[in-house]
């Protein structure tokens, strides 16, 4: 199994933006603390802990790997170069009974996770209390939320 952690930031202008780690799970290691591990960065190069660590998705890969995505932020490590996020539509399979898409992109993968956060912005009070320390992410993340009906609990 592989724990691959996206680790989300606002761009000049608010934009989306994501940075990619990814490793093995260690044996008798939880994928949460995999994903802490990989998320903080190497002690000693300007790694850090993060406010929100989410898993988000898996996928199947070709050659029998599953990959566990996360979803965190803010990114410890923000003078790292990161990927802008352009296409915010997610992936989607070939039919209902078939929801794995043929090919995905890591920008769809992160714009999945994305989505996950901003739904968490409006569902979780704990996601929605930090979100809060951090206003500009959570005002990129805010059009991403979905539009359902009726209430969702605050």
């Amino acid at each position: 199994m592989l724990v691959e952690v996206l680790l989300l930031r606002c761009g000049p202008g608010g934009v989306l933006a994501y940075r990619r780690e990814a490793a093995p799970l260690d044996p008798g290691e939880v994928p949460d603390d995999a994903a802490a591990r990989i998320g903080a960065g190497p002690a000693g190069q300007g790694g850090g802990l993060v406010a929100v660590l989410h898993s988000t998705s898996w996928r199947h890969r070709d050659d029998g790997t599953i990959v566990l995505t996360y979803a965190a932020l803010p990114d410890p490590r923000p003078r790292l170069p990161a990927t802008v996020i352009g296409d915010l539509t997610p992936a989607r399979g070939t039919s209902p009974r078939r929801p794995s898409p043929p090919g995905v992109r890591d920008e769809q993968v992160a714009a999945h996770a994305a989505r996950h956060l901003a739904l968490l912005a409006v569902t979780d009070p704990v996601v929605r209390a930090v979100l809060e320390q951090f206003p500009e992410m959570g005002r990129a993340l805010a059009p991403l939320a979905p539009s359902l009906a009726g209430q969702l609990a605050r």
